[in-house]
Order: C-alpha cells, then structure tokens, then sequence
C-alpha cells in the first residue's frame, strides 16, 4: 500500500480556528450569527459554515441588523468598523486573531507617538486583504502600503520609516523590504529605518516545514482556495521543491491518472485550510490507488 501522509504543520493557523470555533459555538446556540466578510479564504469551509446557519454581511449592511450578532473574524476589522457598530447598535463578537491584535496595538501606538512631519509608518502587506485594511486604520489610513519590496514609489524619501508587515507575508520577501527600505535610508543619511518584523512565527516556520514535507514525497497535493493568496504563495514554494505539485481546491479535482505509478504521496495546505478537507482528500486517494 502506497504512503499517503497529511502535513503535520498543514492546516488551519491559530487564529482562524479560534474565530471559527467561535461562529460554532453561537450557531449550536442557536443565534442567529452573521460573520463580517468571508471568515476564512475557503469556498467548502464557507459552504459548510452556511450549512450550520452563518450568514455573511459586509460593513454596509450594518444599518439593516437586528436581534443577531455579528462575528469579526481573524483578520481583524479597522476602528470605524466598531464605531459604526456602535452607532447601528449592533452586538460584535470579537474574533480576531490575538497577534493580529497585538499588531494593530503596536501600529497605532507608534502612529500617535510619531513626528508625521518627519516620520512615516510603512506596512508590508496586500492591498484590500482585510488584515491590511485593519492596520491602515490604525493610522487613519496615513500609513503608506507596501505590496512589493521594489515597489518603494510611494515612501517619502525625506521621513525616517517605522516599518511593520502584514501578519500572514512571506518573510523572504519582508526581508526584501526592510533591506531596500534600510539602503534607501543610508544613501539619505538624514532618515533612520525602525523596522520590527511582525509574520506570525506559524508563517515563519511553514516555508521550511513545507519545504521538508514535499523533498520526502514523490507526489504532492497542495489543497487550497484558488482565491487564497497564502495558498497560491505556499503552492508555488512547494512546487519549486517538488515538481511534481498538483494545486486542488477538492477531491473532485483529482485525476486519477496522477495517481499511476509508484511512490509516496503527501497533501498539504494553506493556513486557510480545514484539516477536514485534508482528511477528506486522503480517504479519496486511497480509495482510488486501492482499487
């Protein structure tokens, strides 16, 4: 019988399972819950929490709530989002990630202690992720994105930098960041680059773990949402270590000719993944290299 092995280090983050644990508990309760935006990158997840009863709303939907509760998920939400909360009277159960959290803390306590005629907060991050878009509003949307590390346009070459990341980017290319951030600043002499790299350590570790993970399978099927920009990342790592990758949203997706020959076969997944979705691919293969 062939090795079909589950990533270990696959699978949920931390904090996404705590807010989904979370749209659970008050679903099983019986109350009528709303969650603020997708709670996880994941079609099926999505599909499956709709099932047990979750409605998705976004921000503008806020006026026409009554008699529910409103989940925030992971991510995290900027500061307008529970004043408007307020205003509309709407209940929110906080569910967002504990370093997401911290980081937002972090954020806006350096926001309001900073000189903004000489210094500037600069944020790693994707633009219109949910989490970027709670960090913006942590300096009332005066920081300055960052998508890119050659993409430096925007930074105000006279003002010293305090820079901060996303938590869920790739720290290679954070690195990237904070050294051209860190050239740019020498070159000026009259700036300074304070610079705290703020990836979650799960983010940290799962480049190398993955890498592990796929050197020791022949075959490799990375499971995913398509509109996952962490899983899209962690794919095309993994592929660059395995060629022989296969990037599936299901087990519907398989072919069952990729599954012809010899040699262990190994699945794993981004941070936006349910484990029981990994299960759910592992009981297909083994069916079909079974019959």
């Amino acid at each position: 019988m062939r090795r079909v092995e589950i990533d270990s280090s696959a699978g949920f983050c931390f904090g996404v399972e705590k807010a989904i644990d979370i749209a659970e508990q008050n679903l099983a309760q019986g109350a009528v819950v709303f969650g603020l935006g997708d709670m996880v990158h994941n079609d099926k997840e999505i599909d499956r929490l709709v099932t047990k009863g979750l409605k998705t709303i976004e921000v503008s939907d806020f006026a026409n709530i009554s008699n529910g509760k409103v989940i925030l998920r992971a991510h995290g939400e900027p500061p307008e989002t529970f004043k408007l909360a307020k205003e509309n009277n709407v209940e929110i159960i906080d569910a967002t990630c504990p370093i997401v959290q911290k980081l937002q803390q972090k954020i806006k306590t350096a926001y309001e202690n900073m000189d903004p005629e000489i210094e500037q907060i600069v944020i790693f991050g994707k633009k219109g992720h949910a989490e970027t878009i709670g960090l913006m509003g942590q300096t009332e949307g005066t920081a300055i994105l960052v998508t890119d590390p050659d993409w430096l346009n925007e930074v105000d070459k006279n003002k010293s930098i305090i820079l901060f990341s996303q938590t869920t980017m790739d720290p290679e290319r954070f690195q990237e960041v904070e050294d051209n951030l860190r050239e740019l600043t020498q070159i000026l002499e009259l700036t300074y680059l304070k610079s705290e790299c703020t990836i979650c350590n799960q983010m940290k570790r799962r480049k190398p773990d993955l890498m592990y993970f796929a050197l020791k399978h022949d075959i490799i099927f990375f499971v995913s949402g398509k509109q996952s920009s962490n899983g899209a990342m962690l794919y095309k790592y993994c592929r660059r270590h395995n060629k022989s990758t296969y990037w599936i949203s299901s087990a519907s997706e398989i072919e069952d000719d990729w599954l012809n020959g010899e040699g262990s076969i190994g699945i794993s997944g981004a941070t936006s993944t349910p484990q029981w979705q990994l299960e759910e691919v592992q009981e297909y293969i083994r069916k079909v290299i079974k019959s």
